[in-house]
């Protein structure tokens, strides 16, 4: 007689699934699933016409549904195998094949067993769909056809037909550890003829997953795949590289076109640092300041828009040095005395004040007076209607006649002395045509010596004229 060993067994298992920690349950990175196990064929509980219980009662849907020792035919060892393919997240589909030995139904024992045989494809649809992801638990519904065949025996009170069947059940999986889990399905198995007899068919089996989803068929599952729709290499991880240059094109900027690695997979064929793409001159090496474009003068103008590229010049004279005709430093279209020397301050012509000034007082240095006198020898005229001709030549300028004396004398006797000799300059140079008006006298004695006073030659110096101008 059979024991209650094989409930047990279940038990075991049972308390299995609380003490492992579960993991990821299947999906198109493991699409198959292969599982085998025990199945258990129960026909009391399908409210078979004319069932009863052993005490006569008739038999009711789901009556006794767990009574494994009564009613469950079975045999202890693997005889159901199944082999299942994901479809999407929702559903998946499953092939079954399965043998049994049959010895009782329901309430009826058979004079001797007789074998069954069952063949099942069935569609399972996952109920985590509607309740929630559970991730380790797959609870799922079952619904499909398949073929049934019994074996007869002349010796028993019932004998069997073959026909197809309607499947319709429940079952979950459970996910133990990577792969590898246990699946628990109650499946009622209909037919529409008499003699094939409705009947549950419940299984346990261990189930595993493996394969994978290759969406690009190159040979590395999408789950590895880091371009999994579009065909490509083993070293970058299912990604291609279409130019060929080493680089993926998931990291190829220029995926089209041979590249170096430096530039992200893209063309230099001048070698200057700059991509062909960003490059405006495609075969002279240049800066990317510069887009690619040479620069030798460093003028802030490429050579190719430069009319000068090997001297410096501004963007106004297209790269080119301005001119400087008179060579003050001042260019031309700034110079306005372009043919003279002149300063920068005075818009490159000649400061004529300060010139002159200078060229005066250089002439009016060489004059020199009898000492402790106002008079000059007569040799001096020369210079001084020199003097003349460029203050009558420069009527509009106004200019002071400075006297300086030695230190000869007193301080005070010594400015009334510079005095005087300022006063005969002006008598001269009035007297040769120059406008009164337009000088000035001031004496300053001894003040602002050029030279020291303790030789002959210095006080000599210091006895001096000098002509200022004054606006």
């Amino acid at each position: 007689m059979k024991t209650n060993i094989l409930p047990k067994r279940i038990l075991i298992l049972a308390l299995l699934f609380l003490f492992i920690i579960p993991i990821k349950a299947q999906d198109k990175d493991n699409p198959w699933l292969i599982s085998f196990g025990v199945n258990f064929v129960d026909f009391y509980p399908t409210n078979i016409q004319g069932m009863t219980s052993e005490s006569g009662v008739p038999t009711k849907w789901y009556d006794q549904f767990f009574n494994l020792n009564n009613h469950y035919n079975y045999v202890i060892a693997p005889t159901k195998l199944s082999l299942g393919r994901y479809i999407n997240e929702s559903f998946s589909g499953e092939l079954a094949v399965s043998v049994n030995k049959i010895d009782k139904v329901g309430s009826i024992k058979l004079a001797e067993s007789v074998s069954y045989f069952a063949i099942d494809a069935n569609l399972i649809y996952n109920i985590n769909k509607i309740i929630g992801e559970t991730g380790w638990f797959e609870p799922y519904a079952v619904a499909g056809s398949g073929f049934n065949a019994k074996g007869n025996n002349i010796a028993n009170s019932i004998q069997f037909k073959n026909y197809a069947s309607f499947n319709s059940g429940l079952g979950a999986k459970v996910w133990l550890y990577k792969n590898l889990g246990v699946k628990v399905q109650s499946v009622y198995k209909h037919f529409f003829n008499n003699g094939s007899y409705p009947h549950f068919q419940h299984s346990i089996s261990i189930m595993y997953k493996f394969g994978g989803y290759d969406e690009d068929d190159d040979g590395i599952y999408d789950k590895n795949d880091k371009c999994p729709e579009v065909f490509g290499l083993k070293e970058f991880n299912g990604c291609p590289d279409t130019d060929e240059d080493g680089i993926s094109d998931a990291e190829d900027k220029c995926p089209k076109v041979y590249g170096l690695k430096a530039l992200s997979g893209c063309p230099d064929t001048d070698g200057d640092g700059v991509t062909d793409k960003l490059d405006k001159c495609l075969y002279a090496k240049g800066s990317l300041k510069n887009n690619g474009c040479p620069d030798t003068d460093n003028d802030g103008i490429i050579d190719l828009r430069d009319a000068c590229p090997k001297i410096a010049g501004p963007l106004s004279n297209r790269g080119c040095p301005e001119p400087d005709t008179d060579g003050d430093g001042v260019i031309d279209k700034l110079d306005h005395c372009k043919y003279e020397i002149g300063t920068k301050t005075n818009n490159g012509c000649p400061d004529i004040k300060k010139d002159l000034e200078a060229k005066l007082t250089k002439i009016t240095s060489n004059i020199l007076f009898i000492s402790g006198t106002d008079k000059f020898s007569s040799k001096y005229d020369k210079q001084l209607n020199e003097v003349s001709e460029l203050m009558k030549k420069h009527k509009d300028l106004k200019f002071q006649i400075q006297g300086f004396t030695d230190n000869v004398g007193s301080k005070e006797y010594n400015k009334i002395l510079s005095l005087k000799r300022v006063n005969r300059i002006l008598g001269y140079l009035i007297s040769t045509g120059v406008n009164q008006l337009n000088l000035r006298v001031k004496g300053f004695g001894e003040k602002k010596p050029i030279a020291p006073n303790n030789t002959a030659e210095g006080r000599a110096k210091n006895r001096r004229v000098e002509i200022k101008i004054v606006n």
